[in-house]
Order: C-alpha cells, then structure tokens, then sequence
C-alpha cells in the first residue's frame, strides 16, 4: 500500500509539474462567443462534479480532464491557506485522511489524500513563482 501511495504522490508531482512548465491555457483574442461557449462548458463540467469533489469558489482557469477525474485551476492565495481550506471541506464531506500520508510541503507543493469507500481523493496544491495565486490538481480515483 505504501508502495502505491508512494508511487501516486510521484505521479502527482509530475503531472503539477508538467502542467506548470505548459504554456498559457487559452490563445489570446477568443471571440465572445468563443468565450461563452467556454464558460458554458466549465460550468456544466462543474455541475457535473461529483457533489462530494470540493472547488474553490474563487477558482479560475479551470481545466477538465478524463470525464472530469483531473480537474486542475488557479486561485488566489497561498499553498497553506488552500491545504487549509481543503482540510476543512473534505472533512466536511465525509472523506477520510488515508492512513499516515505525509502532508508537509515538498518543493513548493502540497498533496492530501483522502478516502471514501468507493474513491480516492487527491488535491495537490503548488505554488506559481512570482505570482500571488496557486495552481490546484484534484485527483479522483474510483475504486
């Protein structure tokens, strides 16, 4: 078991990393059609969410991926006070610390990993140098 959390958490790290080297999301100039069909499409990605997957209400630049299983956005903040913030909603929704994961900072990141009986839960927070917001990865994993 520590072997697989090992390797997620690793796994996790790449991914925040990759998705911090990429380059700007969107191409500048979108028309305002372009851009409502984009928020259109965030939105119904957000509705469809599980109700048990926390967002930040100040997210931004929302991404979805692999019918809505990696969800990545920015927010306004820092690494501590987002982990905090993540604490306290998925405790609030009933998911469960797995075992003695580590949650102490690694190279500018935090992960939480939490459990329900039919999912795992992954959020990983990182810092973007120079800028005052955090980039978060949400990882949800069916059983």
């Amino acid at each position: 078991m520590k072997k697989i959390l090992l390797l997620l958490m690793i796994l996790l790290f790449v991914a925040v990393a990759g998705i911090g080297c990429s380059g700007p999301a969107e191409p500048e100039g979108k028309t305002d059609e372009q851009l409502a069909a984009a928020t259109a499409a965030v939105e119904e990605n957000i509705a469809a969410l599980p109700t048990d997957v926390p967002i930040h209400p100040d997210a931004e630049k929302l991404k979805f991926a692999a019918g809505n299983t990696y969800i990545t956005y920015e927010v306004p903040g820092d690494v501590d006070t987002i982990a905090e913030y993540y604490r306290t909603e998925l405790a609030a929704l009933d998911w469960e610390k797995k075992g003695n994961s580590p949650e102490s900072p690694l190279g500018g990141a935090l992960s939480l990993l939490r459990s329900k009986s039919d999912k795992n839960i992954s959020v990983t927070i990182q810092s973007i140098p120079e800028s005052e917001y955090v980039r978060v990865l949400i990882t949800v994993i069916a059983k």
